[in-house]
């Protein structure tokens, strides 16, 4: 079959560009300058908060708003000290005390409170003890009392029926036992009042901030403590092999987001280093480096430019989104490379300038646009998820894509022709590259290597046939800094909770009015008999637990109780009754308790900004590793937000449920998106793919061939990932739709020039486009190997699944697509009057 000629349009296109040259750079260069900025925008606007991730209307994101609506805070830093060894736990409470200190000096703005124990809750609970006591337990000890002062009154006047009977016990180390926590005494974690445990060799201060910091808040408070540290020499200082460390939402947020910084930092230069390291390679033309970097970083700029504006809207960076940058460079540049090879090869043959420019814009257009518009819409496809870090994703990288080829064609001919203006500026000839040498071996083993092909596909479907949700990662302690569980918030933050018992930090029913809130806090105690639920929660804390009710009636028992308890009865009991008894009474100027009178610990989460108080239900989790794992998780949400579905009856047509927050539900919500939302994306992208490849090559039989090569590939990659045990989790799921977009642009364009060459030897396509392929693959394979440097173990795996997905179908696009060409192409030939088709 004879070749193609290039078309009247590519030549009308590139006089176009030629003509106009000048003026097209010069207006991308002006609009660079806003949209540079605009990027630099998104960046500074860097978010690793979770609910990030997820669509703004979704339940758990609106309760979190309305709780830092209502709150003024509920944000806490632990800093916690191993101090080595039990012996040197009275130095690491003397560093404790100094950096309290120093913390409490803070601006209130920037800190609410300081604790390094319990001594000043405890105190108040015993000066107030029996306003804290249940009614009733009140009452069983007058009782007690009075029957105790009966039997002496009916002894001592001799009308006993029955001298052998003993005296009634007023002991009332039953009803102590139900107080004990409640009154601070009875855990046996706490070394004394202090947040401390000699045997853990552990001891910390909580830092309160004073509201709902920002990350620049938590960042800059973080800092300072730093320097406290430092200025004080360290707990070194105090006694060898103490060290420090830091704990909760507020080190996770600093760790995270420190972590996604210097991941970003590191992989943009490694990967703008290593593509023109590559680019180099295989060109061997200095030009190549300008004429593929500048258009390209123009097109990333553009694409989140335009993406920051209406109708899209995205104006900051998710943990999700934030590596987009670099994986645009990687994906992006293919298109360039493409059409910079066939440039290259027509002048290595002593083609002019101006033709050689027609014939790779026409050669290596149809090829690259569909890989353009399959990429973007694969991307495309994740704007259907309502999770919104992957919205986002899809949102840039789809703008992205088809930017990137746009730019390249409309900016590249033009500065191809300044800078190959002469025979002594053209690209040289130099040896022939891996790929095609590969050319012969597929024509002397095509047999051998399509059958290992289907071999390997028919394997890589039964495995993939037994894909089910025991492939998908649950357990988000897996998903975090790779460091956090050795030295870092997970490190620290498992001390703290050993010391705590119970998490800081609570997750919140967002009641209405405070009728709701009993009647939710009522319910969700009588839960705790649940052995399920209660091996996941702590405890549950109410208005009515730290402003206590009925206290008049109480008030009026404590007084009936100390005229009971005569000398007479007092002296009758063993000291450490009358030590109980005593607890119970209170200190002697006992009054009723208003909201002011609570220490702040008490009201920190309770009290809303504008005064209202006890519309709110705490239930602080118990430190449980079922709270990192999807099925527990998800249960106990789903219980939780039952109980807030209480009815109140007295709250009439005006109830609602209440809500639940905190970041329990949030990350229940993400995974309940990716299971929703994984198979419907996928699905998605691959029918995009599908239009797209059809509609660029119209009914043709080699729509089939670019599908196929692709679904192989895919399939290898899903097969592979199981047998290596990749599980899928919340980041790395977007690797496959975008597998069916970036995998695709591989097949197409060796299928692209096997038809332009006149479908003669697939093996010539491969020799003659197979490199640029390749490096189109290398370069989007480092933009995903950035993700490898990333400390995020949830980055770390979504750059491992694409870069498996790339090797998979550059290697079915090189290797097994041309090789069953090359099989069928021979059957043809056998048949009868092959000759004359």
């Amino acid at each position: 079959m004879l070749r193609a000629a290039p078309s009247r349009t590519a030549r009308a296109f590139v006089a176009w560009t030629l003509r106009h040259g000048r003026a097209l750079w010069i207006v991308a260069l002006v609009l660079a300058v806003p949209a540079t900025l605009r990027t630099a925008s998104l960046y500074a606007h860097l978010r690793s908060e979770i609910e990030q991730l997820l669509p703004r209307e979704a339940a758990s994101v609106l309760a979190i708003d309305e709780l830092r609506t209502r709150m003024a805070g509920l944000q806490f830093l632990g800093v916690v000290v191993d101090t080595g060894t039990p012996g040197n736990i009275a130095a690491g409470d003397r560093f404790i005390d100094d950096l309290a200190a120093r913390i409490r000096t803070y601006p209130a703005k920037m800190v609410r409170a300081v604790r390094t124990g319990n001594t000043l809750e405890r105190r108040f609970l015993e000066d107030n003890a029996p306003l804290y006591i249940d009614l009733g337990d009140l009452q069983r000890i007058k009782d007690r009392i009075e029957a105790r002062r009966d039997y002496d009154v009916t002894h001592a006047m001799g009308m006993a029926l029955d001298d052998s009977e003993p005296a009634p016990s007023v002991d009332v180390s039953d009803i102590k036992a139900r107080y004990d926590d409640r009154l601070g005494q009875k855990s046996g974690r706490l070394t004394g009042d202090r947040y401390s445990n000699a045997e853990l060799h552990t001891t910390l201060l909580v830092v309160e901030a004073g509201s709902f910091a920002n990350e620049d808040a938590q960042k800059a408070l973080v800092r300072r403590v730093r320097g406290d540290i430092a200025a004080l020499g360290g707990p070194e200082r105090y006694a060898p092999g103490m060290r420090v460390g830091f704990a909760a939402d507020i080190a996770i947020s600093v760790e995270e987001v420190s972590a996604l910084v210097a991941d970003l930092s590191v992989s943009s230069v490694v990967v703008i280093v290593a593509v023109i390291l590559v680019i180099l390679v295989y060109y061997r033309w200095w030009r190549s480096i300008v004429v593929l970097v500048l258009p390209l970083l123009l097109a990333t700029v553009f694409a989140f430019a335009l993406a920051s504006l209406p109708p899209f809207g995205v104006t900051e960076l998710n943990s999700n989104t934030a590596f987009l940058g670099s994986i645009i460079v990687g994906n992006g540049i293919n298109f360039g490379i493409i059409l910079l090879a066939r440039y290259v090869e027509e002048r290595r043959a002593g083609t002019v300038v101006h033709d050689a420019l027609v014939t790779a814009v026409w050669a290596s257009r149809p090829g690259t646009l569909s890989a353009a518009l399959a990429a973007s819409a694969s991307y495309g496809a994740l704007m259907i998820t309502e999770f919104r870090g992957f919205h986002q994703f899809g949102v840039i990288g789809g703008i992205g894509m088809v930017m990137s080829w746009a730019v390249a064609y409309v900016l590249m001919p033009p500065l191809l022709a300044w800078l190959d203006h002469s025979p002594a500026t053209a690209p040289h000839s130099h040896p022939r590259g891996i790929v095609a040498r590969l050319a012969p071996l597929l024509n002397r083993f095509a047999i051998p290597i399509t059958i290992a092909t289907a071999v390997i596909t028919a394997a890589a479907a039964w495995r993939a046939h037994q894909f089910d949700s025991s492939q998908l990662e649950y357990d988000f302690s897996k998903l975090r800094r790779a460091d956090t569980w050795k030295n870092g918030e997970g490190y620290w933050g498992r001390k703290m909770e050993a010391v705590l018992g119970t998490y800081l930090t609570p997750t919140v029913l967002l009641a209405d009015s405070e009728d709701q809130a009993r009647v939710l806090a009522t319910a969700a105690r009588a839960r705790l008999e649940d052995p399920a639920f209660k091996d996941m929660i702590s405890s549950v804390r109410s208005a009515d637990d730290v402003l206590p009710t009925d206290q008049p009636a109480k008030l009026a028992l404590v007084r009936a109780i100390k005229r009971d308890l005569t000398p007479k009865i007092r002296a009758s009991l063993s000291p450490d009754v009358a030590r109980q008894v005593d607890r119970f009474l209170g200190r002697p100027d006992l009054a009723p308790l208003t909201l002011k009178d609570l220490p702040l610990s008490f009201t920190e989460a309770m009290l809303e900004r504008d005064g209202t108080f006890g519309r709110s239900v705490l239930i602080y989790p118990r430190p449980n590793h079922a709270l990192w794992e999807g099925a527990p998780l998800l249960g106990l949400v789903r219980k939780l937000r039952d109980l807030a579905a209480t009815p109140v009856p007295s709250e009439g047509a005006a109830w609602r449920p209440a809500r639940v927050a905190g970041s329990l539900p949030l990350s229940a919500d993400i995974i309940s998106s990716i299971q929703r939302d994984g198979e419907r994306t996928s699905l998605a992208a691959f029918l995009g793919v599908i239009l797209v490849v059809v509609v660029i090559f119209r009914a043709h039989q080699t729509t089939v061939f670019v599908l196929g090569s692709l679904l192989v590939g895919v399939l290898c990659l899903l097969a592979g990932s199981m047998v290596l045990g990749v599980k899928i989790n919340f980041c790395n799921f977007i690797a496959f739709p975008i597998t069916f977009g970036i995998g695709v642009d591989y097949s197409v364009n060796i299928v692209s020039r096997y038809v332009q060459d006149g479908a003669d030897d697939p093996a010539a396509a491969v020799g003659s486009i197979g490199g640029a392929v390749a490096l189109c693959s290398l370069t989007t394979i480092i933009g995903y190997s950035s993700l490898l440097l990333a400390q995020n173990r949830a980055l770390f795996l979504f750059g491992l699944l694409a870069v498996m997905g790339e090797v998979c179908c550059l290697t079915t696009a090189l290797v097994s697509l041309p090789s069953v060409l090359i099989v069928l192409r021979r059957l043809r030939s056998q048949r009868p009057g092959a000759a004359s088709r």
